[in-house]
């Protein structure tokens, strides 16, 4: 790593590692983790969705505008989620949005991952 150290962690270094959160009530797609420089890719290692409405609903992961994963949502819930091997995006230089399939209360995501120029 830049640090000089050997690498034995899953997946990256620690100055790769990539995180956001974001909210959401009136069910637009919303950034969580933003667009990485030219000719980086993020990938994702965990998600956390939570849901403060009495009605379930479907939030979709996308990178960019194309949706990667969906997830289902139930009224007053969560979920939490984990990859191995790691969700790549659509492409380089993409924003990780999530876009939940109405409007509610209030939809929290949490987004872990690592930029990569693989």
């Amino acid at each position: 790593g830049v640090d000089g150290v050997v690498i034995f962690r899953n997946h990256s270094n620690l100055e790769d590692i990539v995180t956001g959160n974001a909210s959401n009530t009136d069910g637009t797609s919303t950034e969580v983790i933003a667009a990485a420089a030219a000719g980086i890719k993020q990938y994702l290692t965990s998600c956390t969705l939570i849901n403060m409405s009495a009605t379930g609903i479907y939030v979709e992961l996308k990178s960019g505008t194309t949706v990667r994963w969906r997830f289902p949502l139930p009224a007053n819930g969560g979920v939490t989620h984990t990859w191995d091997p790691p969700l790549p995006p659509n492409a380089a230089a993409e924003a990780w949005n999530f876009d939940p399939s109405a409007a509610v209360t209030t939809a929290f995501c949490s987004l872990n991952g690592f930029k990569s120029k693989v």
